[in-house]
């Protein structure tokens, strides 16, 4: 008999050992100013809840080709640290970084929803009612360039942008 599956919501950094059934719900790649790539991923299990996944680049010839954006699978065994990602993308204070002994296993999973999306409304960002480090999906469309910081070696294009809430 297998051992029962853990709720997103509950994990913490009080034990080793999570069996977790969710759906990858979006997987990309980061590739930092040396040239070292590494995969990110947001996982949501049936409640809803979603947390971030790390494959650091010592793993990642393992797990390139087996992830795919919304498949749902089993995973055990990731280690658990505190979320410090510059920018996050669900609210969960942690993060799961896969290691060596981490297992995943694809298995059609009915109970956790498709993928979706987690609109922010407009009027909560203009009065300050979301996270700073936080990144929202919103619907709306660019109507002004503020500015872009040119592309320098080793770094990203940013770009300011202002949005027109389309609602």
């Amino acid at each position: 008999m297998s051992r029962k599956v853990d709720s997103v919501k509950d994990i913490n950094d009080s034990k080793e050992t999570w069996r977790l059934a969710v759906r990858i719900m979006d997987v990309w790649s980061v590739v930092n100013n040396k040239g070292i790539e590494h995969l990110e991923m947001i996982v949501m299990d049936s409640l809803g809840d979603r947390i971030q996944v790390l494959i650091r680049h010592d793993h990642l010839l393992k797990w390139k080709e087996v992830i795919k954006e919304n498949m749902t699978c089993i995973i055990n065994n990731g280690s658990v640290y505190n979320n410090d990602f510059q920018w996050k993308v669900c609210d969960h204070s942690k993060k799961i970084v896969f290691l060596g002994g981490t297992t995943m296993k694809a298995i059609e999973l009915q109970n956790i929803p498709p993928k979706g999306y987690f609109f922010k409304d407009f009027g909560e960002i203009l009065q300050g009612k979301c996270k700073t480090d936080r990144l929202e999906d919103t619907i709306g469309a660019v109507s002004e360039i503020n500015h872009i910081q040119s592309n320098t070696p080793g770094k990203k294009v940013v770009v300011s942008v202002v949005l027109k809430d389309l609602k």
